[in-house]
């Protein structure tokens, strides 16, 4: 009998509370949907990079030449590993740039694989989009047939059957005519790769006639775990300068990473879910404060404290459930929208997956967080005494009803750390998570309860005065001073105390309005203070989010702009050097151009000592700046020669590069030396820190192995950028480590921006076959990877703010409810529905204005801490962005009181004097 009376009375009680319950069930939806949906996304992206690491590693061990790369002989170390069963198989691809044509987009571009289709890929398979079900690689690839990702495919506007002539960088001047006939998917080995062609490495020597094969990558598969760390032993040994990864190696990078991102998401989640909680305190309040009598009823008819907080518990249970799988359905949409932010954010494409696990937790953690934040409420309900009810008094133990409020603060923090606990699968990130915001937002609250106090001590007279007018007059002309500092919140406050002025003026009506919110804020200054709370940390989140990325791009492209002086760089070779010096003038928008030579070396000692017994002996192959090994550093910046005309008074920018580590920039007495520059990168190598200094010696090869040249250092650069050889020498050098017949030049040019697209076209047409890179292009993608950084993190903040909307919808509702009786004298008296609404909405927009207006203030001392001593750099906020945040969430704080209070103040007086 009485379970049936605790599941009705509940079931009932719910209905009867209308939008107040919506209310609850989308507060507690929201934050269960933000966690959920930010669980989903950290799961999916755990999948896509540990699930499959060894298909889209393309193997157990993967060894890359980013310089010289491993030639056709080299290919027999590999061969008799596998005879001797310390490998399973391995196959050898070659990269290059292939280009379809003239044109001067940077799409024109794209990377070309060239394989064994009957070996490659080792691991997993292809997927293939337009193709028949039953199509392999080594079936497509044969009669100079290729097959490109989706991407290249939509860049290029390719299809499935269409024939098309290509050149590949540096291998020909003959363009080949190709036919594609399958579009490959980005799954599986080509997961984190795009705008990719693969082609047979048959119909590569057919087409270009290559005089030698040179392999950039090999993929290799072995037995077992014994076998694969003493093959990629073996591999380290004998080719030091390649760069080779494990399985395991990958896997622990990735699982690093993976792990952080779960955390970070499950935090920001846990944030959202926390204010969400807060929403949830209010709510309860609302729909138990207006239910005094009934209560006050129940415990005089014989119901136990104990009963009440089982009726109510399972009210706020019910809640819980409802709410949970709403946020947790909500979640599976949401997650899909996350999901598509954050691969343009990392650039890869991850399957969307639903687990079934989380969404169900989901439910679970509705259920839980309502009753942990439904136990204050709760509690503080089920000890009303129902004699102060029935006389209408206050409950006269203030200090115990404290005492009780602070020790269910307490339990609250403590079951919430124990569900944060749960959810990160960690203890200390759960208390350091918790207990810091916990911290945080306790010292915001005293803070935030003085800016009450204040705002509801503002005066509104009825005419002006001295004293009034020093009250607005001195923050006015403080603002006008902020404005050469802080334009945008000079304007700003110069626009509140213009209000002060402008609000003697007001009709009498209004300025009873005005003066009825301000006092109604400090009338209720627990329940403003949480608002202003919860609008702070989203408006905040955002604010800092917004401001800080807008300052890195800024001062990314200012950096750009000054220290690479030309926006477009060509590779040209032989007979095409000429052309272009010759007719650079027909290039348009040119501003300045220069040429450089360059030349691909190998190199083979340092101080006389081979690199690969240098490597051999130091163990410590990871550089302490990158997960390369130190031998595949080595090989990048020793791997290619910049040739200065030193005679001729060219030499490096020292306005783009600077000295490190000691030495000197190349100067015109160098000119016929082998003295040279080389980065300061190097000495964070493990093997070579020790042996580089001014004065030491380099031993470097020809590509082709056939010419030697030992150099000597006269000085160590750090560059931004803007140069495609990595060594700076005399010409001279370069030319007597260049390939017989070959000559190639980089020239640097600065155009005019407007003009970059024509200039590029030009110079592919004086040069095709000519590496052409638009430089602009740089500061767009960063550009562009910035802003979608920022949307992703504004989604993430967004949800504290939706969290905080449901706090200023239940806290509305609460006023309501609260001043129902003086609603109804207000309009006894003669003021209509129109005249208190607008009450209404002044208060809660000072309220979403103040609470903007302090997070903004906030967002602009940490921006100019992080830029000054962080960055190096003056950051500021942009005034269209501080004023448009203010405004927008005092909108949409008056439009979230406006849809609350729309119904509550059309209450016909009649029906409230009469029963209240």
């Amino acid at each position: 009998m009485r379970a049936s009376i605790y599941l009705n009375y509940t079931t009932r009680s719910l209905v009867r509370g209308g939008q107040r319950t919506i209310l609850a069930l989308f507060c507690i939806a929201v934050g269960v949907m933000s966690i959920v949906a930010l669980q989903l996304v950290g799961q999916m992206i755990a999948n896509s990079y540990t699930s499959n690491i060894r298909e889209v590693s393309g193997g157990d061990i993967t060894a890359s030449s980013y310089t010289g790369g491993v030639n056709q002989k080299d290919l027999a170390f590999f061969d008799t590993l596998k005879s001797q069963g310390k490998i399973s198989n391995y196959t050898a691809t070659m990269s290059g740039s292939g280009s379809f044509g003239n044109a001067a987009a940077s799409l024109n571009n794209f990377q070309i694989t060239i394989v064994d289709p009957t070996r490659y890929p080792l691991v997993g398979s292809l997927s293939f989009n337009n193709a028949p079900t039953d199509a392999t690689l080594s079936g497509l690839l044969t009669s100079h047939q290729v097959v490109m990702d989706q991407q290249l495919a939509d860049q290029s506007g390719k299809k499935v059957g269409e024939s098309f002539d290509i050149t590949v960088g540096g291998s020909s001047t003959e363009k080949a005519h190709l036919k594609l006939v399958g579009i490959v998917a980005n799954r599986g080995p080509l997961q984190a790769r795009h705008s990719l062609m693969l082609m047979s490495q048959q119909d590569y020597q057919d087409l270009f006639k290559p005089k030698r094969l040179v392999y950039s990558t090999i993929y290799v598969t072995v037995p077992d775990q014994t076998h694969m760390n003493a093959a990629n032993s073996a591999i380290q040994d004998t080719f030091p300068l390649l760069n080779t990864t494990t399985t395991n190696d990958v896997l622990k990078q990735q699982q690093s990473m993976v792990d952080l991102i779960k955390k970070f998401l499950s935090i920001a989640g846990l944030l959202a879910l926390l204010i969400g909680g807060i929403g949830i305190i209010n709510t309860m309040q609302v729909l138990l404060s207006r239910r005094r009598i009934e209560i006050a009823m129940l415990k005089t008819t014989g119901y136990r404290r104990f009963d009440l907080y089982m009726l109510f518990g399972l009210e706020s249970g019910l809640l819980g459930l409802l709410g949970g799988v709403i946020g947790a359905l909500a979640a599976c949409v949401t997650s899909y929208l996350v999901l598509q932010i954050m691969q343009n954010v990392m650039g890869t494409t991850i399957p969307f997956q639903l687990d079934p696990m989380i969404i169900g937790g989901g439910v679970l953690i509705g259920l839980c967080t309502a009753l942990i934040f439904g136990l204050m409420p709760i509690v503080q309900a089920a000890n009303i005494r129902p004699l102060n009810v029935i006389r209408e008094i206050q409950s006269g133990n203030r200090v115990g009803n404290i005492a009780l409020s602070i020790g269910l603060i307490f339990l609250l923090s403590v079951l919430f750390c124990i569900m944060a606990a749960l959810i990160l699968n960690s203890t200390l990130w759960a208390i350091s998570s918790v207990y810091g915001t916990f911290v945080f937002l306790v010292i915001l609250s005293l803070f935030f309860s003085v800016v009450v106090l204040v705002i509801e001590r503002l005066p509104v007279p009825e005419r002006f005065s001295i004293k009034y007018g020093l009250l607005v007059g001195i923050p006015l002309l403080i603002a006008i001073g902020l404005t050469f500092l802080l334009p945008a919140f000079g304007g700003i406050l110069a626009f509140i105390a213009l209000m002060g002025i402008l609000v003697v003026l007001f009709p009498r009506s209004w300025k009873a309005s005005v003066k009825m919110a301000l006092r109604n804020i400090g009338r209720t200054r627990g329940r403003t203070t949480t608002t202003l709370l919860a609008l702070f940390v989203g408006v905040f989140t955002i604010g800092l989010i917004i401001t800080l990325g807008q300052n890195l791009r800024d001062q990314f492209d200012k950096q750009l702009a000054a220290t690479v002086n030309f926006n477009v760089a060509a590779i040209a070779q032989n007979n095409e050097i000429q052309t272009l010096n010759t007719h650079s003038s027909s290039i348009p928008g040119l501003q300045h151009l220069e040429q450089r030579t360059y030349a691909s070396v190998n190199p083979i000692s340092v101080n006389e000592q081979p690199l690969t017994q240098l490597f051999k002996n130091s163990r410590q192959q990871t550089s302490s700046n990158t997960g390369f090994s130190g031998g595949a550093v080595a090989a990048v910046y020793l791997g290619s020669l910049e040739g200065y005309d030193l005679a001729h008074n060219q030499v490096p920018d020292e306005k783009s590069i600077s000295l490190s580590a000691g030495g000197r920039f190349l100067q015109a007495s160098d000119a016929g030396t082998d003295n040279v520059m080389v980065s300061s990168f190097l000495t964070s190598v493990p093997a070579l820190k020790d042996q580089l200094k001014v004065g030491s010696t380099i031993t470097l090869t020809s590509a082709d192995g056939s010419k030697t040249r030992t150099v000597h250092i006269v000085g160590f650069y750090t560059s931004f950028g803007g140069s495609v050889g990595e060594i700076f020498s005399p010409r001279e050098t370069v030319a007597a480590l260049s390939l017989p017949k070959t000559s190639i030049s980089t020239f640097y040019l600065k155009v005019d921006p407007n003009q970059i697209g024509k200039a590029i076209n030009r110079v592919n047409v004086l040069a095709p076959h000519a590496g052409v890179e638009n430089l602009a292009d740089i500061g767009g993608y960063f550009d562009q990877y910035i802003n979608n950084t920022i949307l992703m993190l504004i989604a993430l903040a967004s949800l504290s703010l939706l969290a905080a909307v449901i706090i200023i919808a239940n806290a509305v509702a609460l006023a309501m409810l609260e001043r129902r009786r003086e609603l109804g004298i207000l309009k006894s008296v003669g003021y209509t529905s129109r005249s208190i609404l607008g009450e209404v909405l002044v208060e809660n927009g000072v309220v979403g204005g103040t609470g903007a207006l302090l997070a903004m203030l906030l967002v602009t001392l940490v921006t100019s801490l992080l830029g000054k001593y962080l960055f190096q750099s003056n950051f500021g906020v942009n005034w269209y962005v501080a004023i448009g945040l203010i405004i927008g969430v005092a909108a949409l704080a008056i439009l979230t009181a406006l849809l609350v209070a729309w119904n509550a103040v059309r209450v016909r007086p009649l029906e409230v004097l009469r029963y209240e």
